[in-house]
């Protein structure tokens, strides 16, 4: 990217800091770079890449951080009338390279609702036991269906959050087959998501959702439906925490039946 001393996105970072009234470092902690590089940016020597541009529109209030989110890769070919639109991008660990394509109401869809945050929702899916899962899970591999809007005030680390599906019965009652799983990746630590629900990935099984629990110096996931034994996630190298499971959404099981003639 050009270095440009008096680029707008320089300009409208530098706003972005008096309105959240945070330092360089501040951000920087905010957004996961280095103080130095908020340095950089602000001098206008350096762009900042997709990933931090969709961090930075998180933080931001609207119409600010539709243009951060914009500036991530907005295709303007592609531009339509329909909000939001579907798309298909390769999203690696952390969004980097991550492409947001919206239209040119974005900002009028967002006027007037307050802070929101775009949730990037995944071509992936979560499973509960005895439902076969993919043989791994590398977030590289697996495209965004869409991108969702929720409120900043659910979202404790906005620019942290994903959004992908859930499918299996081990958490009935709680969370039935077909949710979509929003879940902060910021949240790692394993005392701190002691009697959460965390999202937790295999590498050879794949993504597993349930309380996770610590028994007698075991890390268990435990599922709501009782039918569905513990799994035991203590080995660190083979069960990485992905994240806390913050909320869901569901239809109902009804709604989804064809009416019969």
């Amino acid at each position: 990217m050009q270095k440009n001393s008096s680029s707008e996105w320089a300009i409208r970072i530098r706003k972005l800091l008096a309105d959240l009234k945070l330092s360089q470092a501040g951000l920087a902690g905010r957004v996961g770079v280095s103080p130095a590089t908020v340095s950089r940016w602000l001098k206008g020597r350096q762009e900042p890449t997709a990933e931090c541009y969709v961090a930075l529109g998180n933080l931001a209030r609207p119409p600010e951080g539709v243009y951060f989110w914009e500036r991530a890769g907005m295709d303007s070919a592609a531009l339509s009338d329909a909000g939001l639109r579907k798309a298909s991008f390769s999203l690696p660990v952390k969004l980097r390279d991550f492409k947001l394509i919206a239209s040119r109401k974005l900002s009028r869809l967002l006027e007037g609702k307050g802070n929101a945050v775009a949730i990037p929702l995944l071509n992936v899916t979560a499973y509960g036991d005895r439902v076969p899962p993919r043989e791994t899970v590398v977030i590289s591999e697996f495209d965004v269906e869409d991108i969702l809007l929720a409120p900043l005030a659910w979202c404790p680390h906005p620019e942290n959050m994903i959004a992908l599906h859930f499918d299996g019965d081990s958490m009935l009652p709680t969370i039935p087959a077909g949710s979509i799983l929003f879940v902060d990746t910021a949240i790692k630590d394993r005392e701190r998501l002691r009697q959460r629900i965390a999202l937790v990935a295999h590498r050879d099984l794949g993504f597993k959702v349930a309380r996770f629990q610590r028994i007698s110096g075991s890390d268990l996931l435990v599922s709501a439906n009782y039918k569905f034994a513990p799994v035991n996630v203590s080995n660190a190298s083979k069960w990485k925490i992905f994240g806390e499971v913050l909320w869901w959404v569901s239809r109902d099981p009804e709604s989804q039946t064809p009416d019969k003639p």
